[in-house]
């Protein structure tokens, strides 16, 4: 239940339309307790001398206050079910804006599918506890204590016996509903399971048909799937159980008062209208009595699901303007594109041993053209991460014309970056809205200008629809050069003060890849450009090298220069000439 409490925040938000919810659950209830109070008469009346216009009235008022509870019930629905809308919308928003600030290291270890599941069954399931919960849980406690009142004013004493279960029906609601909140958990966590098999699965359809592996991937869903289902079935059964425990109860509780009903009824101490009127609260009782099981499975999956909720949402933002260095840097518009690494040291979460880069210093000048390059592992992606703040490092600093990057905002950091990394990603959008997805305000003539200089554009013209053309998910219906050329137009698009390339040319022959660089070199004199790349063919040209082994700088220099030094980048460069002479013999 403690889980619940951190939506203490959301209710307060709406706290006026729950106060008038709680109002009319008061009113329908007492509408609902008073209406049996005019059967009693009236069947009174039948036992005494008969007079229909008695027994009409007090039908009449009993329907009058069926029809006033039933609209207060109206009411009570309007202000709490749509309040438990309003604060799914809210708890949505809220889940997807947290989830866009969350560092690049939570990606890491968390899966798609997760979330997707967090973000929606288990979302709903709170939500079923902010409606259909709170409303059932508040017209239960109160139903309850009217009737009881109005059952304690005909006979105390047959009140008593009425409610002999109560104990046992307590210390069932705990017991069972632990056992239910335990399976929910267990539940909700298959089916997080199952979201991220089934989003691993269709992102990678090419692999798996090309494998032939799709017996094995529907086996591999069956298992999973009858986990689920054999989780399900327990909880089912563990409802059953309970519900059919509360309904026995129920049921058991009217044989005392219909037994001892029926003897102060011929003692005269009862009337058949009293007795009649009791059995109707008693009956009124069922559902509340019932209703708790219900209510009670709907807290404890709630809680569950809350519960995991908050994991995500109480995971920390460590990389955001919300916690910047102590003191922010003065906005500034104009960089130059000079960087400086300092003493840069840097390991992953969970992996302190294992330092992927160390004690790294280095100067890039604004406009320059540099390299990088390494053997696999060296540490060439995650230096180029740290540029725009996709991690911080663990020891140093890392400046953007002199200025601490953690005190700029991201945003205007990362404005000065056009990022191009390993793994390209197009939406299931236009051509156009791909390459200017990172602008504010995209001109068409930006657009043509990067294709043209990512050789993008003469593909585009063969497409019918052009720039206008619709791509499939994750831009299917490109070839892979097509797909990295489009992401290099995107970064080029919003003509950026730092230009990264992570081996963002591999997909592309080595003639184009020279092209492309060729015009980026021509296009943009001004821009710092820092590229990863395995070809020593592309980063022959450029100002400086910097050759990583093992997380530190093993050389640096211009082409030339390390060509004579015959260590690292030679040995690299020889074998890869030795690799052209083969295919060109071949």
């Amino acid at each position: 239940m403690k889980n619940l409490l951190a939506l203490k925040p959301y209710f307060f938000r709406y706290k006026q339309m729950y106060l008038e919810g709680f109002f009319f659950i008061i009113l329908t209830n007492i509408f609902g307790v008073i209406g049996p109070k005019f059967i009693g008469n009236a069947i009174d009346a039948m036992s005494r001398s008969f007079q229909l216009r008695e027994i009409i009235f007090n039908v009449g008022l009993y329907v009058l206050f069926a029809a006033l509870s039933g609209f207060f019930l109206f009411l009570v629905r309007q202000r709490v079910i749509v309040a438990s809308r309003h604060i799914e919308f809210d708890l949505k928003n809220d889940y997807y804006n947290h989830l866009q600030k969350l560092p690049r290291r939570f990606y890491d270890h968390t899966g798609t599918g997760e979330l997707i599941s967090r973000g929606t069954n288990d979302l709903n399931a709170v939500r079923e506890f902010l409606g259909p919960g709170v409303m059932y849980s508040f017209t239960t406690f109160f139903r309850l204590v009217f009737a009881i009142i109005a059952m304690v004013s005909l006979s105390p004493a047959l009140t008593l016996f009425a409610l002999l279960p109560a104990p046992v029906l307590s210390y069932s609601v705990y017991k069972i509903g632990r056992s239910m909140q335990k399976q929910s958990k267990s539940i909700q966590e298959s089916y997080a399971g199952i979201t991220n098999l089934v989003q691993e699965n269709l992102s990678g359809i090419k692999i798996v048909k090309s494998y032939t592996r799709e017996a094995a991937e529907i086996r591999r869903f069956e298992t999973v799937n009858r986990q689920y289902y054999r989780k399900n079935l327990v909880l089912g059964k563990l409802q059953a159980l309970f519900f059919a425990f509360l309904t026995t109860l129920s049921a058991l509780s009217l044989i005392p008062v219909i037994w001892i009903g029926g003897i102060n009824v011929m003692n005269g101490t009862m009337t058949v209208g009293d007795i009649t009127q009791f059995i109707v609260y008693v009956s009124m009782l069922s559902w509340p009595i019932i209703s708790i099981g219900w209510v009670t499975s709907i807290i404890q999956k709630a809680a569950a699901s809350q519960a995991r909720l908050t994991e995500i949402l109480d995971a920390p933002t460590t990389i955001s303007d919300e916690n910047p260095l102590p003191d922010p840097a003065p906005r500034q518009t104009n960089f130059s594109g000079a960087l400086s690494l300092h003493e840069i040291s840097f390991h992953y979460p969970n992996q302190p041993d294992n330092e992927v880069l160390n004690n790294i210093s280095l100067d890039i000048l604004p406009g320059s053209k540099v390299a990088f390059v390494g053997a696999t592992g060296s540490g060439k992606t995650t230096l180029v991460n740290l540029l725009p703040r996709l991690y911080d490092p663990t020891k140093g600093r890392v400046l953007l014309d002199g200025i601490d990057i953690r005190t700029l905002s991201l945003e205007t950091l990362r404005e000065e970056i056009g990022f191009v990394p390993q793994a390209n990603f197009l939406f299931s959008d236009t051509i156009a809205h791909n390459i200017d997805y990172g602008n504010r305000n995209p001109e068409p003539e930006q657009i043509i200008e990067a294709s043209r200089i990512a050789m993008l554009y003469d593909d585009v013209q063969d497409f019918p629809d052009k720039f206008d053309t619709m791509l499939g998910e994750k831009g299917i219906n490109l070839s892979g050069g097509q797909k990295q050329r489009a992401c290099i137009a995107r970064a080029l698009a919003r003509k950026p003060e730092v230009l990264i390339l992570d081996d963002a040319l591999s997909a592309v022959d080595t003639a184009t890849e020279a092209r492309i660089f060729e015009a980026m070199l021509r296009s943009l004199p001004e821009t710092t450009i820092i590229l990863i790349s395995h070809r020593i063919s592309t980063v022959k040209n450029c100002d400086r090298i910097f050759v990583l082994d093992k997380g530190t700088i093993a050389e640096s220099g211009t082409h030339e220069e390390l060509i004579t030094q015959e260590s690292l980048y030679a040995e690299l460069y020889n074998h890869q000439l030795l690799e052209d002479e083969i295919l060109s013999l071949s």
